[in-house]
């Protein structure tokens, strides 16, 4: 009678495990996918800005005036930031090995489309270190300290340390293949200083409980959470989307 009994509470147990487990895993924190999101919306403001200046309608200085710069900075910044959190989010207690690699191949194919595209768009300042491209080097890099918060937080300020001290440069290793680049690109974001906010993000992500922590759900933060959740669609089809479409006005006009 006992045995009877103990087996399909044993099973339902198993079931509910299960379920909790699974639910653990998909479970995001908002705030996380909205401060993405967040990052996004600046990005397709910028871009829109900078396709105006492009097609002639303003004479903006950008990107290259110091306060569109501070803005670029700012994007790339919560970009690499949440990077990192995310890496230690979702890999601190144990490495998903198949998800990071199917990730790190979406963004690879991501990086090859904008690069593709930048050399039909723009020949001679095509883009060859974007942010996607950064991301994926520097996901492949940060990874290897995710059980080591810590260290990665040392490195990390360590990193921005350096290049605020010039002992490590934005070109590097760019420098020595100068001859293949264009000397202008459409789009760099170097290893230095955005490797350093990378790991910084990691650090905090591994020693902060965050995931204890979350926003309410409301008619701000949920569309940025969807926002940050679908980035990378978003990153690769704003810019085609709104230069088709200034296309279009410039045409009817």
């Amino acid at each position: 009678m006992k045995k009877r009994l103990q087996q399909p509470l044993t099973k339902s147990l198993d079931k509910s495990n299960k379920k909790a487990v699974k639910t653990t895993k998909n479970n995001r924190l908002l705030w996380v996918d909205a401060l993405r999101g967040f990052a996004i919306v600046l990005m397709i403001i910028f871009h829109f800005c900078y396709d105006v200046r492009y097609f002639g309608w303003v004479d903006w200085n950008i990107p290259n005036g110091s306060n569109w710069w501070a803005l670029r900075y700012f994007i790339i910044s919560l970009f690499t930031f949440t990077v990192g959190l995310s890496l230690a989010l979702a890999h601190q207690r144990q490495f998903r090995q198949k998800t990071f690699i199917k990730r790190l191949a979406q963004l690879l194919l991501g990086a090859a489309c904008v690069t593709l595209m930048s050399l039909f768009i723009f020949p001679s300042a095509w883009i060859y270190f974007g942010i996607l491209h950064f991301i994926v080097v520097g996901s492949l890099i940060s990874v290897m300290f995710v059980k080591i918060p810590k260290l990665a937080l040392a490195l990390g300020c360590a990193v921005l340390v350096g290049f605020w001290s010039s002992l490590l440069k934005s070109d590097w290793p760019f420098e020595f293949f100068y001859q293949l680049l264009p000397r202008y690109t459409e789009d760099l974001v170097p290893l230095f200083p955005w490797l350093g906010v990378m790991l910084i993000g990691m650090g905090l992500g591994g020693l902060l409980p965050i995931n204890k922590y979350d926003v309410p759900k409301n008619s701000i933060t949920k569309p940025l959470a969807i926002m940050g959740r679908h980035g990378l669609i978003i990153y690769l089809i704003h810019q085609p989307l709104l230069f088709g479409g200034f296309i279009l006005v410039q045409m009817l006009r």
